[in-house]
């Protein structure tokens, strides 16, 4: 798991620098969001960032943000293991973009159903129970992420023999390895993603903040990168043991 680990933060490294307009697009959207949290405040405070934290049009363009970073496994995987690297990633590949549509909605339903499943439930009068529910709606979207890595990243290469079922049977129980390996290689970078985030809320100066919040928004470019490459890791290794490739032939 350690030679694993080392790669994916090498491999994300190196699409920043290869890549740099495919790796800005993430970091792009998160600044805009970051335009929105400022209007609205919620950086002034942790109390008003408590208050505003449904903000819909915070979590409307946090459904964009979930989709680049989704998008960052389509430009990964194809720099990571396609021969020409860096031309691969940022070529269109009609095939690949049809595969990878599925891809994306179903991360658009699951980021969907996450943001707005408790707003439902206290609809339903069910909002008692949307703390724990959300919980259970991470953790499931979770191992679901893991078991589906070989499809998202054989989509991504145009691999049509990687389907959604083929993948839940090539992880298996693997997924336990692939659950903690994702949160390893997470959770250092989400630790500086909001630490950032504490300290822009301490920090006074609007500029000082404005800063704060510009280098944040290349630290979740960056983590996208990571989150990527911890997919190609997952695939790759459930791949191997099934003596299968990630690419088409």
């Amino acid at each position: 798991m350690i030679g694993a680990y080392r790669r994916v933060y090498a491999g994300a490294w190196r699409y920043m620098l290869a890549c740099p307009l495919l790796f800005a697009v993430p970091v792009g959207i998160e600044f805009v969001q970051h335009v929105i949290e400022m209007r609205i405040g919620m950086y002034d405070s942790i109390t008003a960032a408590q208050a505003v934290e449904g903000n819909g049009a915070r979590l409307a363009w946090g459904v964009v943000k979930s989709l680049s970073i989704a998008a960052a496994i389509y430009w990964v995987a194809r720099f990571l293991i396609l021969r020409d690297g860096a031309a691969a990633a940022g070529r269109p590949d009609p095939v690949a973009i049809r595969l990878f549509f599925w891809v994306m909605v179903w991360s658009l339903a699951w980021t969907v159903l996450l943001l707005w499943g408790g707003a439902g439930m206290s609809a339903l009068g069910l909002g008692a129970f949307a703390l724990a529910a959300g919980i259970a709606g991470f953790a499931i979207s979770l191992v679901l992420s893991v078991m589906l890595s070989p499809w998202k990243v054989g989509a991504a290469l145009g691999n049509r023999e990687l389907g959604f079922l083929t993948s839940l049977r090539l992880v298996g129980w693997g997924a336990w390895w692939g659950v903690i390996f994702s949160l390893l290689t997470m959770l250092p970078v989400m630790g500086v993603h909001y630490g950032l985030f504490a300290l822009t809320l301490w920090v006074p100066a609007e500029a000082a903040k404005w800063a704060l919040l510009a280098v944040d928004s290349v630290v979740v470019g960056y983590l996208a990168a990571v989150i990527a490459a911890a997919e190609v890791a997952i695939a790759r290794r459930a791949a191997g043991k099934a003596g299968l490739e990630l690419a088409p032939a």
